[in-house]
């Protein structure tokens, strides 16, 4: 993971009232190398440069021959020496700076810079007209050898949109969201604080707790009941979350939670994890989304590695206004469907989701089967969404892609007003995850290596039915929870 990247989105010309302009760089010769400073100013957190000698850069996606990330300004200034790095008469330098000013980002593209004309106390042989020639084979022709473009200016224009919306046109290729979870940014992840709404679809669990940014990477872990509340019986008791609940459709049923043991309020949700999103922050219309995860392990598990609607412009229940799921691989080591498929860990899936019918659902999902758990490594699960299509794939290897749009499909009327991707045609915003059982992930009557599902969808008692049977599924967690390296989205 690159130590460059700072964990937020790309914020240039947002529309602050005294929005932050990043100052020309100063960049001077050294003995052995070169030096590159811009002043110290308040609200000034972190500074990056990516130095290229003779090479162009394409974009802000590439990382530099040289590079650095600073977390500290010395003296009135960010300022970092790049030594022994020899540099001749001809060559030409390319530079560009990241600068997080407050909770925004900006990047900039530096003019080429001769390094002849550069200031310092050393400059090399051949900058001085008394200078010998002192070319030679190694030396890079800058007019006649660098095949690559030298007008940093040129831009493809993308379909993608931001918002908050972003003044300047966005580039094909641009970065528009780059997160290393270095540490947990709770200006850009909100953590969310509820219950599971849609009765037909509600995984069991209850949405609250911190996500941890642990080594580098967003640790998503879930615990059991009586881990989080130890004194509230999961079977005769009340909770009421209403003060810390970010429930916005039916904040009675998101955020007061009941329990009556065998009565028809159940029991409490026997697992709590964390959720965190972006929905307060970023979200984007179009565009390749790569999340580098290790998928959790466990019997019943499924990572949510999500895109969610922004506005819920198609309807706000069933999934009218849909869902991409970038990527899942059910937890279970073994997990076999009742005519014997094998639908466990080893299987990737990803695609929309437009239906809380389990059956409907994975109709529509793309997968890829291999011969270990997909929760064994690390690995980099992208989207490509534009407005024709959606294009799945796992460490860079395309998978699966759906060209048409789902209007065919006469789940929701509305999806006809919109475009040839609706509900895929509005604003997403990225959540994070974890869902335990539930009704819409697993059909029944699967099988483990040793037991049956035990619930049944649907039925009244099914999260007591889950929460019985704990000796069975909760030796299998091993490894529960869901590590998060990077996620960085990409104009298309």
């Amino acid at each position: 993971m690159s130590g460059l990247c700072i964990g937020l989105v790309l914020l240039i010309g947002f529309g602050y009232a005294n929005a932050y302009k990043i100052p020309t760089p100063t960049v001077e010769l050294l003995e052995n190398g070169f030096s590159v400073s811009i002043p110290d100013e308040e609200g000034v957190r972190v500074v990056a440069f990516n130095v290229n000698r003779n090479r162009n850069f394409t974009s802000f996606i590439t990382e530099g021959q040289y590079n650095v990330r600073l977390t500290k300004a010395e003296n009135g200034k960010w300022t970092n020496n790049f030594t022994s790095v020899p540099l001749r008469a001809q060559d030409v330098l390319y530079l560009w700076t990241t600068v997080q000013h407050q909770k925004a980002v900006y990047q900039d593209l530096a003019q080429p810079l001769t390094v002849c004309n550069l200031g310092g106390n050393y400059r090399p042989r051949g900058c001085s007209p008394n200078d010998e020639d002192i070319a030679d084979n190694n030396q890079l022709n800058i007019e006649g050898g660098n095949t690559e473009s030298s007008d940093p200016s040129v831009c493809v224009p993308s379909e993608s949109q931001v918002s908050p919306q972003i003044v300047a046109p966005l580039c094909k290729g641009q970065l528009i969201f780059d997160e290393n979870f270095d540490q947990l940014n709770d200006s850009l992840w909100i953590h969310e604080v509820r219950l599971p709404l849609d009765s037909k679809d509600a995984e069991f669990v209850l949405y609250d707790g911190n996500a941890k940014a642990q080594e580098g990477n967003l640790e998503i872990e879930p615990i059991l009941w009586s881990s989080y509340r130890p004194d509230l019986s999961i079977s005769n008791s009340r909770l009421d979350l209403s003060e810390r609940c970010t429930g916005t459709h039916n904040r009675h049923k998101e955020c007061v939670l009941h329990s009556t043991g065998s009565g028809p309020s159940g029991i409490m949700p026997p697992i709590v994890a964390p959720r965190v999103s972006t929905k307060e922050t970023f979200a984007f219309q179009y565009g390749r989304i790569e999340i580098r995860a290790k998928l959790p392990k466990g019997d019943w598990i499924v990572p949510l590695l999500l895109l969610e609607p922004l506005t819920e412009w198609y309807g706000q229940s069933g999934y009218e206004s849909g869902q991409l799921r970038v990527a899942l691989a059910r937890g279970n080591s073994v997990l076999r469907m009742p005519r014997g498929k094998l639908v466990d860990g080893r299987s990737l899936y990803g695609g929309p989701v437009l239906s809380t019918d389990a059956h409907q659902r994975e109709d529509l999902w793309l997968s890829k089967r291999k011969i270990s758990h997909f929760g064994d490594d690390f690995h980099t699960y992208s989207l490509d969404w534009s407005s024709n299509r959606l294009q799945f794939s796992v460490d860079g290897q395309v998978y699966g892609e759906l060209l048409n749009g789902f209007t065919e499909l006469d789940e929701n009327p509305r999806w006809k007003q919109g475009g040839l991707m609706a509900p895929f045609d509005r604003m997403f915003y990225i959540s994070l995850g974890l869902s335990v059982g539930g009704f819409g992930d697993f059909v029944d009557n699967l099988r483990t290596a040793s037991y049956e599902k035990p619930w049944r969808n649907y039925h009244p008692q099914a999260k007591l039915q889950f929460h019985q049977a704990q000796e069975q599924w909760l030796p299998t967690w091993k490894q529960p929870s869901l590590k998060i390296d990077y996620i960085r989205v990409f104009a298309n």
